[in-house]
This record gives C-alpha cells, structure tokens and sequence, in this order.
C-alpha cells in the first residue's frame, strides 16, 4: 500500500476522533515561551490557552529535541499511534501536521502525562487562501 493511501485509511479511521496526545513517563516536561536546554519537550508556557480553540500546522506548540518525538504517542480508546503521523518539527519547534481542534490541556503535567486532547478538523472546514494577481 503507498504511503499516501496508507495515510488516507488512518485518517478515516481517525476521523472526528478526540485523541490523546502523550508524552512518556520518564520525558521531562517544561512549560516555558522559549526552548529549555535539557528539557526533551517544552510547551509554549500558553498552551491552556489553545483550550476549545482551532490550532494551525503554522502555529508552533513548543520546541523538541529531534529524538524527543518518540516519547510522544496519541491515544485514542487504547489504540496507539505514533505521533509523527500528526505532529512535525521543523527547526526543533513542534506543530501539528494538521488542522487541530484542541479540547483540553492539562494544567499539571507533573501528575500525568497526558499534555493535551485534541481532534483533526475535517478538510471542508479548513480555510483555503487564495492569491490572485492583478
């Protein structure tokens, strides 16, 4: 099966779906507005303000230390998947890959490393910018 149809059968399968967005137990966690030294993931130190609102693939989360993305993974009703499917980095900062709809994020990420839950908003309700030239 070629990449982009194995791609397209995930996200049918994921299609309105709240997912889990997870770090793993032993990822140490920051909150900050710049990238911690040390830290394998740092969140923008406003991500509770992304809460019930539409996130962008141009808007970063946070930064990450290249090897740090397989710490993370998305839940979903106990299924796993892995993270890359929906987050990239480019530049050490994160973003999601995709048009998100954030439902909640965790206030404490020292009691659980749950980080956030989100959806994929469907393509149809995704902006399309058009340039014309004179």
């Amino acid at each position: 099966m070629p990449h982009s149809e194995a791609n397209n059968n995930l996200e049918q399968t994921i299609a309105c779906k709240i997912l889990s967005l997870v770090a793993d137990e032993e990822a140490k966690i920051i909150l900050s507005d710049l990238p911690v030294f040390g830290a394998n993931l740092t969140f923008r130190e406003d991500i509770a303000t992304l809460e019930n609102s539409i996130v962008y693939p141009c808007q970063p989360i946070g930064w990450i230390d290249y090897s740090s993305l397989t710490k993370l993974a998305c839940l979903n009703q106990q299924r796993y998947f892995d993270a890359q499917h929906f987050l990239k980095v480019e530049q050490h900062q994160l973003f999601f890959s995709k048009t998100v709809k954030v439902h909640t994020v965790n206030n404490d990420l020292k009691l659980s490393k749950t980080i956030l839950t989100f959806s994929i908003v469907p393509e149809l309700l995704n902006p399309v910018v058009v340039n014309i030239r004179k």
